[in-house]
């Protein structure tokens, strides 16, 4: 099995590539080569976690030791609901790197809990104003999306003088593309298990929160500990309000990107059907269906070139690819909303797909992440796992130390969040008490 692709001038972990246009400004740069129940494990194991571990003292008892974990879990509780600073989580490794934001793997010092801390700087988002409404976007975005299992989770989001940050679920398996890079391609009951959980996570953010996302691909799909589908990456997406709703900037990434965005066109939601049947195209060919030498020929051929079908491609791959890539936005599959998910849902690509126990994570995924030890970040690039973080020093805002949403003077006001008290015990050491099922 060949090592992944090392990225160039990507980063790996939520992500925004975006391709500039004189209607909104870029995040990062274009794309390079680069639980069935919900557990413990997509924190942090119990085992591995300092607040759990058993002391190494001979002469206590068992009830002893007992009654110093319900401690520490209490104390745990406590802390877990209340608002959040960066010297409450201790930096352990990077997991990604861009030009105006960075994310880490962190520990909260209270819990041992794991998350990934996405973080941006104040000073290089407010030269841009409209990186300021992408980043509030993204904000209120994952918080109205908390729930889905296929969605990454957001924990707690804060600010100080200097950033922004947000603690988001820590997805231990990695970008599905650095899977997809080892592989070189998947196979048709690999590729149509991922794209399900696509489905259902697009369904949502389409129907339930009249969202567009507008930068699907590989680098945005990210893989729990036990090998599921976890969407991330917000930061390029539009709240549309209906289905029937247009956008007009040129964002997301140029192989993904729907003719009808390179155009200049107005566009609405069938544009992720679009960047969905290039995903697709990626995963069962191993590159994406058109490619060029730069992002202006790539763009005349996503206009201009006919789709051309490998042969090794089955026929109910071939049916549904070419469905979904349909240069005309009101004939592809995904345009006519509700009739068009039936339709996919249905379609013998994904005859093996129990739909029902798919969104409940009863079925095992087809990639198990080798995860030695949760803190070492084996399925995240060791180019910026590797690089060292810096200690979190305690800085005063300027804006004064509650950084009040209502202060005029602070364009990020109102940006600070923490998730409900059932979604912080049930992806942490409360869910233990159970079966491991998600309860709230």
């Amino acid at each position: 099995m060949k090592d992944p692709t090392p990225a160039l001038t990507t980063v790996r972990g939520f992500h925004t590539p975006v391709t500039e246009s004189g209607d909104e400004d870029s995040d990062y740069g274009s794309r390079t080569q680069s639980p069935s129940k919900h557990r413990i494990d997509d924190v942090v194991s119990a085992n591995s976690s300092p607040m759990l571990r058993s002391t190494a003292s001979p002469g206590m008892g068992g009830i002893s030791k007992l009654k110093l974990q319900l401690d520490a879990l209490d104390r745990a509780s406590q802390s877990i609901a209340r608002k959040m600073t960066a010297e409450d989580f201790q930096p352990l490794r990077c997991l990604g790197k861009g030009t105006f934001g960075t994310v880490l793997l962190v520990k909260q010092q209270t819990t041992g809990r794991l998350f990934a801390q996405k973080q941006f700087k104040k000073a290089s988002l407010t030269v841009h104003k409209r990186l300021v409404e992408q980043t509030k976007t993204e904000r209120t975005i994952l918080e109205s999306v908390n729930r889905h299992p296929f969605v990454v989770k957001l924990f707690y989001a804060f600010q100080d003088h200097e950033k922004l940050y947000l603690i988001l679920e820590y997805a231990q398996g990695g970008e599905l593309f650095t899977h997809l890079a080892q592989e070189r391609m998947f196979s048709e009951e690999v590729a149509s298990f991922y794209m399900a959980e696509m489905v259902l996570a697009l369904e949502h953010l389409h129907r339930n929160l009249g969202v567009v996302y507008r930068d699907l691909k590989p680098e945005n799909c990210l893989l729990d500990a036990e090998g599921h589908l976890l969407l991330t990456d917000f930061g390029l997406s539009k709240v549309a309000v209906d289905e029937n709703d247009k956008c007009n900037s040129m964002l997301g990434t140029v192989e993904y990107m729907a003719p009808e965005i390179v155009l200049g066109q107005k566009y609405g939601m069938a544009v992720d059907w679009w960047s969905f049947g290039a995903l697709g195209f990626d995963l069962l060919t191993g590159s994406p269906p058109f490619v060029g030498q730069n992002h202006k020929k790539i763009q005349e051929k996503i206009v201009k070139q006919k789709l051309v079908m490998p042969y090794f491609l089955g026929p109910d791959a071939k049916d549904l690819l070419t469905r979904l890539l349909r240069k005309e936005p009101a004939k592809r599959l995904g345009a006519n909303m509700p009739k068009d998910l039936q339709t996919i849902k249905k379609h013998r690509f994904f005859r093996k797909i129990d739909w029902k126990r798919l969104a409940k994570r009863e079925i095992e995924p087809p990639i198990t992440p080798l995860i030695t030890d949760p803190e070492l970040a084996e399925n995240f690039a060791t180019e910026f796992t590797e690089l060292a973080v810096s200690p979190v020093t305690h800085q005063k805002s300027p804006w004064g130390s509650t950084t009040a949403a209502g202060n005029e003077n602070n364009p990020f006001g109102g940006f600070s969040y923490v998730a409900s008290q059932s979604l912080l015990e049930s992806n942490g050491f409360m869910a233990m008490a159970g079966n491991g099922e998600l309860t709230a």
